[in-house]
């Protein structure tokens, strides 16, 4: 691999002595780096300053021709995990995948997806003290409207679909008690305190992929006629006052063979979340007591989606239980972090909504055995009882709306409002997928270009 010098900005204030001194000794002494102060534009509004910086920056990369630049701010600090060689990689992979810009570390990420051993995609971020800007992204940068209600950060990712940050992070940044541009970061530790907690989630995304790469057993799949015949208990919980609801799950059942229904009178208690954790272990002991081995637990308002199918069901089931699964969601209005692990899987550490999950018999047990009492969250505690949790993608349920909730009061005072989650949900799950199988792709062409080339030599 050449040998780089990056042309290097970095941002400072005049007055800013004690930054500019923290900055140049960073530097010193690494020659992968061609660095210049860049003097920064002063605004009343500190992210309208960083931006017009920023583009007085890449105005002058584009008349010098710069194939990608280095935009440093003075509170940039490097990390152990910094070295020559693992930046030199990180570009030459960046540049494979058509990146906008490359981040060194980031203070917080959105839906972050790790694409390499060094790269994760990124659909949001902050933190703009390390980026790499290539040059297909410096015109969109000039071009892009700036408001006061815009940052540096959330403006990059607006105009590009193609971010990505660099993990170990190699840069983050330092505490000197007070931001030029961020006001709440003033006074505060809060910026080391954000750096941890987002490469935390970049090691358990980066970790929860790791694991779910060993190999699926062959011979623990069933068969095609084994799979063709096959059928699910079902356990449906409803109320029996609620007719409207039980004739609606009936029917969305009817002539869906694989499904073996029952219907089950649900707990009733006068706080719904307390009745809905008790009905759910009614019918964990009923699946005991029936000797099933894998069930699903359905709640009266729940909907197939057109992308259900017997096919999906099954498969997403097998592959599940094979990868150890304790419980898997059929779709969910809402999650934390989740992370692909095949095209209808993903991993989730937190999963809302509980209108149809599958639920693997080694989980049974624990779930009669946990403590609650009426403060207590179905979907909640089942997501902490568990880090071995999945959706289901696309999804192939969601919740109808019938007007109110027996459960959940929120839901009763905002229209649309499961809706609105479960379509928001899933769009981030899109993302993440599309991401996931593009990128998966290209590596696959590219190995695949290199034993040939192997080959050939």
């Amino acid at each position: 691999m050449k040998s780089i010098s990056i042309p290097t900005y970095i941002i400072n204030l005049k007055n800013r002595s004690d930054r500019r001194a923290h900055i140049l000794q960073e530097f010193e002494g690494r020659d992968e780096f061609n660095a210049t102060i860049i003097d920064a534009h002063r605004h009343e509004i500190g992210s309208i300053g960083l931006w017009n910086t920023i583009k007085v920056i890449v105005t002058q990369a584009l008349e010098q021709e710069h194939d990608y630049i280095l935009i440093c701010e003075d509170d940039h600090l490097f990390t152990a995990a910094y070295s020559k060689e693992t930046l030199q990689l990180a570009i030459s992979e960046a540049i494979s995948f058509d990146a906008d810009i490359l981040s060194g570390g980031v203070s917080w990420h959105g839906d972050g997806v790790a694409i390499s051993d060094t790269l994760f995609w990124v659909k949001k971020f902050s933190g703009t003290q390390f980026i790499i800007v290539f040059k297909k992204f410096f015109q969109p940068i000039l071009n892009a409207a700036f408001t006061p209600a815009d940052t540096a950060d959330t403006k990059i990712t607006d105009c590009s679909d193609r971010v990505y940050f660099i993990h170990p992070f190699i840069s983050v940044q330092k505490e000197f008690g007070y931001s030029d541009a961020t006001d709440k970061n003033n006074g505060t530790d809060r910026v080391e305190q954000l750096f941890t907690q987002s490469a935390a989630g970049a090691e358990i995304n980066r970790s929860i992929r790791s694991f779910y790469k060993t190999p699926l057993a062959p011979e623990s799949v069933s068969d095609e006629q084994e799979e063709e015949d096959a059928t699910i208990p079902v356990y449906i919980m409803n109320l029996p006052e609620r007719t409207e609801r039980r004739e609606h799950i009936l029917q969305q059942f009817e002539g869906r063979l694989e499904f073996d229904v029952t219907l089950v009178n649900a707990c009733k208690h006068e706080i719904g979340a307390f009745g809905h954790w008790q009905s759910i272990q009614k019918i964990i002991q009923l699946a005991i007591n029936n000797d099933d081995d894998v069930i699903i637990i359905c709640e009266d308002d729940h909907e197939f989606t057109p992308a259900y199918s017997r096919e999906i069901l099954f498969k997403s089931i097998y592959t599940a239980y094979q990868q150890g699964c304790d419980y898997c969601s059929g779709g969910a209005g809402k999650f934390d972090i989740a992370v692909p692990i095949t095209n209808n899987l993903f991993w989730t550490n937190h999963c809302l909504s509980t209108q149809f999950i599958i639920v693997f018999r080694k989980f049974f047990q624990k779930i009669l055995d946990a403590k609650f009492d009426e403060t207590i969250i179905g979907d909640i505690i089942l997501s902490e009882m568990t880090g071995n949790k999945m959706i289901i993608f696309p999804y192939i349920s969601t919740q109808k709306d019938f007007g109110y909730s027996d459960i959940t009061a929120f839901h009763n005072s905002v229209e649309g409002i499961v809706q609105f989650m479960f379509a928001v949900s899933e769009d981030r799950l899109i993302t993440m997928n599309k991401i996931f199988v593009s990128h998966h792709n290209q590596l696959k062409n590219m190995l695949s270009d290199t034993a040939a080339t192997v080959l050939v030599k």
